[in-house]
């Protein structure tokens, strides 16, 4: 359980990184939960945000912990992989 609360985690962390370097080099953001061009403020408070979510859920069902888990490293991690499809991933600035 450990390694995919690492693997979330990381995965927050490149995305907050990948959407800062978005707005740094002219591209915009497409999530609507952000607007076009985000604050560097509002993409971490963001993340934490949804962090907290994530721990609030996997505590209310904790039966479904590793669905929960499993299911949002996929989504970060699918962002990731668009971003890299669209020349930006794994270009962090924070």
């Amino acid at each position: 359980m450990k390694t995919l609360w690492a693997l979330f985690i990381i995965g927050q962390v490149f995305s907050a990184g990948n959407m800062n370097y978005q707005q740094e080099t002219g591209h915009y953001e497409i999530n609507p939960l952000y607007g076009r061009h985000p604050s560097k403020e509002r993409i971490y408070l963001t993340k934490v945000i949804q962090v907290g979510g994530v721990y609030a859920a996997t505590k209310i069902f904790p039966k479904h912990k590793k669905k929960i888990l499993g299911a949002v490293t996929t989504i970060v991690y699918s962002f990731i992989i668009y971003d890299k499809s669209i020349g930006i991933g794994m270009k962090v600035r924070f």
